[in-house]
């Protein structure tokens, strides 16, 4: 009797890593990849507080504080010259309108072409902010420190 014999199958396959393989390996890992640099970011996502609503109508309470303090008594809208350049002047103004919590303030008057006039306040770094928006004019024949010809805007920001 004769001893069985290996199968050939079982010798003669060693073929190693096929480029079908390979191209597998690497598409798992790939997608792996994608995946985790994709989730990641949203983990740290709900740590960055939104604006609600309660910022915002504290930053319209602040610009209306604002607008008083820099319009003329007997309009709304009509900024006072003086006033306005003393407000802006002193960063120690910002401390007399009470915030409801420890709140960052910059207020800024911007033109009619979006160029800064004045500002106060430390510098809005791009933080999530609460804003409000207010549209004054000049007053009529004042020459000081602001160059608003038709109309003015009073920029609060809040965070």
């Amino acid at each position: 009797m004769t001893p069985p014999r290996p199968s050939k199958r079982l010798t003669s396959d060693r073929r190693g890593q096929t480029l079908q393989d390979y191209v597998i390996g690497v598409s798992i890992f790939l997608l792996t990849t994608a995946f985790v640099v994709g989730f990641i970011p949203t983990l740290f996502t709900p740590f960055t507080a939104p604006v609600d609503a309660s910022q915002t109508a504290q930053a319209d309470r602040y610009a209306a504080e604002v607008l008083s303090e820099v319009t003329q008594p007997d309009s709304k809208n009509a900024l006072a010259g003086a006033e306005t350049d003393s407000f802006f002047a002193n960063e120690s103004n910002l401390d007399g309108i009470p915030t409801a919590e420890q709140s960052d303030v910059n207020v800024t008057l911007v033109d009619g072409n979006g160029t800064v006039q004045q500002t106060v306040g430390p510098p809005y770094q791009s933080e999530s902010t609460a804003a409000a928006t207010r549209v004054v004019v000049p007053e009529s024949g004042y020459v000081g420190n602001y160059t608003c010809t038709a109309t003015c805007r009073i920029e609060v920001r809040l965070w």
